[in-house]
């Protein structure tokens, strides 16, 4: 239940304490009218009542004339002041209230003046409901309101209070042993000093089961003491033992450091060796055999199954490296053999260039023969000497043509000119 639940009033179920005039009730609800409405045919019902008897049916309840809801009218002033001003009573009458006073004013009551009405509490953190007749009470008795230490002054909520008793630093405690009295925060202190607090011996450890009073063990127990005359010895062997168990758990780390980069090294083996038996499987052929199945054959135990394992796997590793020299050498041959042919096509390719430098060489001087011998038969004939100006002038350029061709053509023969391709 909610506060705003307390404080709407149902007008319909209040409790009049005059006789109401039967002209002030609805036929409908049989109540008080509550926002009185007037049909056309002059009845008046409760605003809510007529409604939902217009959703039934569009009649009067009273006379069964046709009605509409925009024929609902407000009704005149005085009759709503007739209703509103009925004496009832406190709708928390139940609870013990005794006001009486008009309609109009319950619901003010009921929101801010009734004191059995539920509110919930100030603090924050509580909101629980209570009347509020009872809420100053409550507020003073809740689990969380602020208290404060009496011994430490300690500000905190009232239900952390029990605890803190059990651990305020400030309280004061007695000690069990010694039966003397001290604040919480020195009682620790004072355990590791009280001279009655039992104690065992200080050899304990080496096998003395002697347990007694803090003051006694100094005083009668160390000087009788077995393990008191060998406590050097017995401190000696304890650091030794130490010692070995530190060297003992570093070479466990050392040892799983190991095995984790023998797997890494078996794993990579296994990877190469799966890659060189796809691209040469007659040379990679795949050990079925598992060398700790060989060591186990064999009666070995986990360290010599490790060194065999070390041992298969330096082999394998020279294996490889053989394998991969080989192919090495092999790689080399092929790429040799290669350039020799490459070599030889070369070769091929400059005898045919000379053959046919030489032929062209060849050509050029029967050309240049034939140009001379034509030249001086046109001067023995003696020609005109338009006709021999003309026969010299293309004889000279036939001539020079075959010069300029003959000068394109000796790069071939000039040492600086040819150029040989090397491997």
């Amino acid at each position: 239940m909610t506060n705003n639940d307390e404080t709407n009033v149902d007008l319909r179920s209040l409790n009049f304490v005059e006789t109401i005039n039967s002209n002030l009730i609805c036929c409908i609800c049989q109540s008080p009218f509550v926002d009185p409405v007037v049909l056309p045919c002059g009845h008046t019902f409760c605003t809510i009542c007529i409604h939902q008897a217009c959703e039934a049916s569009s009649v009067c309840p009273i006379d069964r004339s046709a009605i509409s809801i925009s024929d609902i009218r407000p009704a005149v002033k005085i009759v709503c002041n007739m209703v509103n001003e009925l004496s009832v009573e406190c709708p928390r009458s139940e609870e013990g209230c005794d006001y009486i006073g008009q309609r109009q004013f319950i619901e003010n009551h009921v929101k801010n003046d009734c004191l059995y009405t539920f509110a919930a509490c100030q603090l924050e953190e509580c909101k629980i409901l209570v009347l509020k007749k009872d809420l100053s009470s409550h507020v003073s008795t809740c689990k969380y309101r602020s208290a404060e230490c009496k011994m430490c002054k300690k500000k905190m909520r009232a239900l952390e209070l029990e605890d803190h008793h059990r651990l305020c630093p400030a309280e004061i405690i007695q000690c069990p042993h010694c039966e003397t009295s001290r604040s919480r925060s020195e009682h620790t202190a004072h355990l590791l000093t009280c001279p009655k607090h039992p104690v065992s011996c200080k050899h304990s450890e080496f096998g003395c089961r002697w347990s007694g009073e803090r003051e006694k063990l100094e005083s009668e127990h160390l000087k009788n003491c077995a393990y008191e005359g060998i406590k050097d010895y017995l401190q000696l062997q304890q650091q030794k033992e130490q010692s070995l168990r530190e060297e003992v758990q570093s070479i466990r780390k050392e040892n799983e450091m190991l095995k984790r980069q023998q797997g890494n090294l078996s794993q990579q083996f296994q990877t190469l060796s799966d890659q060189l038996a796809l691209l040469f499987p007659s040379q990679f052929a795949s050990d079925p055999t598992c060398p700790e199945d060989i060591a186990q054959a064999a009666g070995l135990g986990p360290g010599d199954s490790i060194l065999t394992e070390t041992q298969r796997l330096k082999n394998d590793l020279e294996t490889v490296s053989s394998n991969l020299a080989s192919l090495e050498l092999k790689q080399n041959v092929a790429l040799m053999t290669e350039t020799f042919r490459l070599q030889e096509e070369l070769q091929s390719l400059r005898a045919i260039c000379h053959g046919m430098r030489m032929q062209m060489h060849y050509m050029m001087m029967e050309r240049r023969g034939a140009s001379s011998a034509a030249a001086a038969a046109a001067a023995s004939m003696g020609a005109s000497e338009a006709g021999a100006s003309s026969s010299n002038a293309d004889g000279n350029t036939a001539t020079a043509g075959s010069v300029a061709a003959l000068n394109r053509m000796r790069w071939l023969d000039a040492p600086n000119g040819r150029q040989d391709t090397k491997l």
